[in-house]
């Protein structure tokens, strides 16, 4: 068979580069070792590199006290001047740079500093006897002697600041308006201020400031605290602290009054000996929500977060989370428990914490606000002398019925808010708009109209739903298609949603919380009570009778010496009741709780009625005894008992065992009883050497239902043994097996068995290695079905900084999963679409694709591993920061079971293998040699990447790129760089619609580019370039020839200007130049581009900057971009 011409040529570049690349390598590492030399270098000396950001003018070097002239600044373009092209102050280590930079350009500073400063502030404090107090009647004693000289603590002189003030401040604001050809002139501003340091002794100012791209009012303004980006204003002092800004809000005394929230606003807080307070206003971030639901077996994540109302779309507020699995508190990351994204609220668990249906999840956070602006006010106050203490709190939020965000109420929704009261069926208005829309109308039972789905923009009438309470609608949702969620009829009452627009009710939430508590001796007693007034919708009076609800608990307990028994007892009793119309701020009951009284998830066990006696007894230390009686009436009607003991010792081996048993009825439903047995073991015998661990546990629960009987059993039993703590090497290995019944009409019966192993070395070693690895095997003894995930970590990592070598591997196996998604050809009318109906794109046609997104998931096994590797090397000027550095990282998401072929995926099972959903995988060698030299500074660079995608049921999208390239730069004397580069890329894309037209292509291209720059000094920079381009999909003969020539001009202008200019002309022969994807952008260069920049110092911290640019296309609107700011510095 004959080689493909394509391929043919790329073997040769390959075996051409290759053979290059080997011989510059074998020269330079020759070169290299022969210009070693011990070189002495001063310890207070060095470099420090910096990349400069968009803005970014001011630097803090990595040490102060910067010895005098020292100092010497420089990018790519050549030497900067003290005094004018940048600022120093050498005691702070500040750089602040005049001169004009491009975002993502280096630059380099040389210094030397005292490797021992001494402190930066000093204060001289001088003390006087103070003047006598001078008898009755008596002429006042001259002082002109000792007033010039004050106590610190009684005087001082206000011409100078107090000892121990110091601020630094540091920023820049910006002015800026953009225009273009393609779009409206627009004002932006930005602004970024940072203010730290101490106003006087004890007094700490800390403050942070950010309000980017946003529109300024008339006044020249942002409109209110909440456009910027961040604000973060604290002032501490011994007895006082205030916040302004992005700030917690946080109450934690007694039970009903307790608020955990992220706000923008102003907090304060004062304590002076046993009395302390706290006051906070702001503008709420979002809305709280606590969600809890049960984990799926080999799932860990995402799991999609909802607002109250189950619906999804939603932003959680940054940082606002609390997650809790089974109890234990998590940490957010990757590398801890999970990963939150915050714009389309998913969570998903990290491997570490492994996910099974037996996993009980909770998620407490804010979602951003859509129905109105609310204000939130909170105060608080708290005493506390010897054994008795106070506290009071209030708290007050509420919508503003002026500002909605999402809708444009008018006088006749206001009209229809006020009549309708608290119920939300009443507050929805008219849904269905007669024109293009998105669904048609048909007839079912009879003569009821209803309306289907019938496409984008494909019906006669645009349709909006309003989701209500479940079995409230007639609707539900179906699907997601082209962005937009769509809705099928299921019939009167068996829906969450019906037809219509959202009037948002107008809410306001107000509770007031007393409590004290009083001990003498053993005896302690604590009592709260609470008052709560919540109004579904402020801009009605009707319904407002419902709207206030109180709280109140008691509490009583004796604890002292055991009576005839060695040890330590105590007895307490409990008391709690809150009515059904109280609304705190936060849950009152721990996560699941429900269960255990034999409720279902999710029932309201909020607002109860309960009373509890308990009694525990602790015969010696690190070992207790605890009993506990309950009974319980919820609002629901649910009522029933519960009874506890639980036992734990921590002496010579670790045991804890306890016991649960609650029953109860709720006569409301058709099987009314509920109730949990729970027992539970644990047994730890830590050891020096080994560290065996055991755990078993039976758990029955009986849920109240109305359609069937409802029991779930699970047994479970799990034998861990470790490494003792002499160990050095630690390892851990377990089994583990689990049976789940469950009971609802029909009978499901699963076994799970799990296996888990992991280990590490020694820490602190220059070679150390970790791995994780635990197998979950599920087997359904019904059907015989069987499922096995996979969980797994490991990581390798080598340093070896003497001889500058560094290595590091990383492997991750979990299991995840997605929604499933379909794209699909539509038509939407003549000449509107992209697409032929064959899927071709064609750039004007007759259909589009549009993406439908499924509610189904679909799950995969996913492998994530990375390789990396660095050499640093060269003492000398001209090797210093020589590197040769290999990176490869592949990602695979299989349908099914992992392969081992899949920890390193290889290029040619990613294109080919259809199990795959996801696979992706970059290659890249990398050399930079003798950076500092004149004449042979090199950086050759080989990489690849491969993409596929197949996450979708019809659809499927590959692509292979890989690209060689060799750089190198020379210098003539100070004031000439040379710099040539070659590079030779091959690509190749793939996509295939199921049952339609599929598409090939590869694309090769060469290039050849030099460039000649002129620096004579700072002032002064001038440079040619000419780049050649050769490109062709395979297939076709001839190549597309493209030649850039073009200068690029600096120069100073008078003191404080300089003028940025680059120029590009193309030249095209050949055939027109094709993209790798279709697209409706031209490709190839441009025949004419051009940019310009001006900057203009205006004052020492004060710049204007006038940027431009053009593109000109045969054929084509030519484009225009222009920029205009001033920027002050501070």
């Amino acid at each position: 068979m004959r080689p493909r011409p394509g391929r043919a040529l790329i073997a040769r570049s390959a075996a051409r580069g290759a053979a290059i690349g080997a011989t510059a390598l074998a020269l330079v590492l020759s070169l290299a070792s022969s210009a070693r030399a011990s070189v002495v270098r001063d310890p207070a000396c060095g470099d420090a590199v910096f990349v400069a950001g968009e803005g970014a003018r001011r630097f803090r070097l990595p040490h102060t006290a910067i010895r005098a002239g020292s100092d010497s600044v420089w990018t790519t373009r050549g030497a900067l001047v003290r005094g004018r092209d940048y600022l120093l102050d050498p005691l702070r280590g500040d750089l602040r740079v005049l001169a004009a930079l491009a975002p993502g350009e280096s630059l380099w500073v040389r210094a030397c500093w005292l490797l021992d400063p001494p402190p930066q502030s000093f204060a001289r404090q001088l003390y006087a006897p103070a003047p006598r107090q001078a008898p009755e009647g008596a002429p006042p004693p001259d002082t002109g002697a000792a007033a010039a000289i004050a106590r610190p603590a009684t005087g001082r002189d206000l011409g100078q600041a107090p000892g121990g003030a110091a601020l630094a401040v540091s920023g820049n604001k910006t002015v800026a308006v953009e225009f273009g050809s393609s779009q409206d002139a627009a004002l932006r501003q930005s602004l970024d201020l940072a203010v730290s340091g101490t106003l006087a002794p004890g007094v700490e100012l800390t403050g942070v400031l950010t309000d980017r791209n946003l529109p300024l009012s008339a006044q020249g303004s942002t409109q209110d605290l909440q456009s910027l980006d961040r604000v973060l204003i604290e002032l501490k002092a011994p007895h006082l602290a205030a916040s302004l800004g992005d700030v917690p809000l946080t109450l934690t005394a007694g039970e009903f009054g307790r608020l955990d929230r992220r706000v923008q606003g102003v907090r304060g807080e004062w304590s002076q000996g046993g009395v302390r307070g706290s006051v906070a206003a702001a503008s709420a971030q979002g809305e709280f929500h606590r969600m809890q639901f049960a984990g799926a077996d080999g799932l860990q994540g995402p799991y999609t977060l909802t607002d109250r109302e189950g619906g999804t779309g939603i932003t959680i507020v940054a940082g606002s989370e609390a997650v809790t699995l089974d109890g234990a508190k998590l940490t957010r990351g990757e590398g801890a428990d999970y990963v939150l994204d915050y714009e389309r609220a998913r969570l998903t668990f990290s491997n570490r914490r492994p996910i099974t249906s037996a996993s009980r999840i909770t998620v407490e956070y804010q979602y951003a606000l859509t129905r109105y602006k609310r204000n939130i006010a909170a105060a608080s106050a708290g005493v506390e002398r010897g054994a008795v203490s106070l506290f009071v709190s209030a708290i007050t939020e509420s919508d503003d019925r002026g500002r909605a965000l999402d809708v444009t109420l008018d006088e006749a929704d206001r009209r229809a808010l006020a009549a309708a009261g608290d119920a939300a069926a009443l507050a929805v208005g008219p849904g269905v708009t007669y024109g293009t829309g998105d669904y048609d109308s048909v007839r079912v039972a009879g003569d009821t109209l209803a309306y289907a789905y019938a496409g984008p923009d494909s019906g006669a009438f645009s349709v909006r739903f309003v989701r209500v309470a479940p079995g409230a609608g007639d609707y539900a949702d179906s699907s997601i298609v082209a962005g937009r969620t769509t809705y099928r009829r299921v019939g009167a009452g068996r829906g969450s949603f019906v037809i219509g627009r959202a009037r948002p009710r107008p809410e306001q939430r107000q509770l007031v919380a007393l409590g004290v508590s009083a001990g003498r001796g053993a005896l302690r007693l604590e009592g709260e009570g609470a008052l709560s007034r919540r109004d579904l919708n402020t801009a009605s009076v009707r319904d407002d009778a419902d709207n206030v609800g109180g709280a109140g608990r008691l509490r009583l307990s004796l604890e002292g010496a055991a009576p005839l028994l060695p040890g330590r007892a105590g007895v307490q009793f409990a008391a709690r009741s809150v009515e059904k119309r109280f609304a705190s701020f936060a849950t009152l009951e721990r996560p699941f709780a429900e269960e255990d009284w034999g409720l279902p998830v999710g029932a309201d066990l909020e607002h109860q009625k309960r009373g509890e006696a308990s009694a525990w007894w602790r015969p010696a230390e690190r070992a207790e005894l605890r009993g506990e009686f309950a009974a319980l009436s919820t609002a629901d009607g649910f009522e029933g008992t519960r009874r506890r003991a639980e036992w734990t010792s921590d002496r010579w081996i670790m045991l804890r065992g306890s016991w649960l048993d609650a029953e109860g009825t709720l006569a409301a439903r058709r099987h009314p009883d509920g109730g949990r047995r729970r027992a539970q073991f644990e047994a730890k015998r830590p050891g020096r050497v080994l560290t065996p661990s055991l755990r078993l546990e039976h758990d029955l629960r009986r849920t109240p239902s109305d359609f069937a009987l409802t029991r779930d059993t699970g047994d479970e039993w799990a034998a861990d043994l470790a490494s003792g703590s002499a160990a050095r090497w630690r390892w851990s290995t377990g089994f583990g097996e689990r049976r789940d019944r469950h009971e609802a009409g029909a009978i499901t019966v699963t076994r799970a068995r799990v296996l888990r192993a992991g280990g590490e070395t020694p820490a602190g070693r220059a070679l150390g290695a970790s791995a994780q690895l635990q197998r979950r095997i599920v087997r359904d003894e019904g059907s015989g079905a069987r499922a096995t995930s996979d969980l797994a970590s490991a990581r390798l990592r080598a340093d070896q900084p003497k001889w500058g070598l560094s290595g590091e591997a990383n492997v991750e196996v979990t299991g995840e999963a997605e929604n499933r998604r379909v794209r699909a050809l539509s038509f939407v009318g003549a000449g509107r679409g992209a697409y032929d109906a064959l899927g071709n794109f064609v750039g004007t046609g007759d259909y589009d694709l549009v993406l439908t997104v499924s509610p189904e998931l679909e799950r995969f096994a996913r492998v994530a591993t990375s390789l990396r590797s660095g050499w640093r090397f060269g003492e000398s000027d001209a090797w210093r920061g020589s590197r040769v550095e290999f990176a490869l990282e592949t990602e695979a998401r299989r349908r099914g079971e992992l392969r081992a072929t899949d920890v390193l995926l290889s290029t040619g099972l990613a294109l080919v293998d259809p199990a795959l959903a996801r696979g992706a995988i970059a290659q890249r060698l990398e050399a930079e040699l003798a950076p500092g030299s004149r004449l042979a500074a090199m950086r050759l660079r080989a990489e690849r990447r491969v993409n596929a995608d197949r996450s979708y049921e019809n659809f499927a999208q590959t692509t292979d790129q890989r690209t060689g390239s060799l750089r190198w730069r020379t210098r003539s004397g100070a004031a000439v760089v040379i710099e040539s580069e070659g590079r030779v890329q091959w690509q190749r894309a793939t996509q295939a619609f199921a049952n339609g037209a599929a598409f090939s292509r590869a694309v090769v291209d060469q290039v050849a580019q030099s460039q000649l720059v002129w620096q004579p000094n700072s002032r002064v920079r001038a440079s040619g370039t000419a780049e050649a381009t050769w490109s062709r999909p395979l297939g076709q003969p001839r190549f597309t020839r493209t030649v850039r020539l073009g200068p690029d001009v600096g120069l100073a202008v008078g003191a404080r200007g300089r003028i940025e200019a680059q120029v590009r002309r193309a030249f095209v022969t050949g055939p027109a130049a094709v993209s790798l994807l279709p697209s409706a952008d031209p490709a190839g260069a441009p025949r004419w581009e051009a940019s310009g920049r001006f900057d203009l110092r205006l004052h020492e911290s004060t710049t204007f900057g006038l940027s431009a640019g053009v593109k000109e296309r045969p054929g084509h609107r030519t484009l225009t971009t222009g920029r205009a700011e001033v920027r002050a510095f501070f």
